[in-house]
């Protein structure tokens, strides 16, 4: 850690509680002597789960889950995904989220990177596995307030549209770059 860059805490202060998150507003000062407040959710960690399917018809393909997101107000099409519950292992929940959003189960998840979503305000991190060998996940059932539905994408269709349309979700586009990293492309 570059010690000229650092910021030192010097008061917290919960401002909110807020179900997914807590908002704190934070006073740190800089080495420089300057002093301000900053504003800091403390969230859980989340995951991002890459599912894919070689489909004969096809060729390689995503199994993705289309969904209404509340913050921007559109219907997205993104990889499965959520929140790491208290105590569970990422692993844990990446094969929870992937069973609870697509009804499968991987033969094999491995983990293909590590972000900080959003570092300028935000504590967690989101860990993207790979699921492959994908078989059907008996008894999975979505969240109580989830509302979405699966759609196998074609790899060149979310090469084409990441970043644009339903694609939008910044996450996926992380995802696609560690899992075009881990096939030797440059991302």
């Amino acid at each position: 850690m570059d010690a000229r860059l650092r910021w030192t805490e010097r008061t917290r202060e919960l401002v909110a509680r807020c179900g997914v998150f807590d908002l704190y507003r934070s006073h740190r000062a800089a080495p420089d002597g300057r002093e301000g407040d900053f504003h800091v959710l403390e969230a859980p960690d989340w995951v991002n789960v890459v599912p894919v399917v070689n489909d004969p018809a096809r060729g390689r393909c995503f199994l993705m889950v289309r969904q209404h997101r509340h913050g921007a107000d559109l219907v997205t099409t993104e990889f499965p995904a959520g929140l790491v519950e208290p105590g569970e292992d990422p692993r844990e929940a990446a094969e929870r989220e992937l069973a609870e959003e697509t009804g499968r189960r991987a033969g094999r998840m491995t983990v293909i990177g590590r972000v900080a979503p959003n570092p300028a305000f935000m504590t967690n991190w989101c860990t993207t596995f790979l699921a492959e060998d994908l078989a059907p996940a008996p008894g999975a059932a979505q969240d109580a307030l989830e509302l979405l539905e699966t759609r196998m994408v074609p790899e060149r269709e979310l090469f084409e549209r990441a970043g644009t349309g339903e694609y939008v979700n910044s996450l996926v586009v992380v995802a696609l770059a560690w899992f075009l990293r881990r096939e030797g492309a440059p991302a």
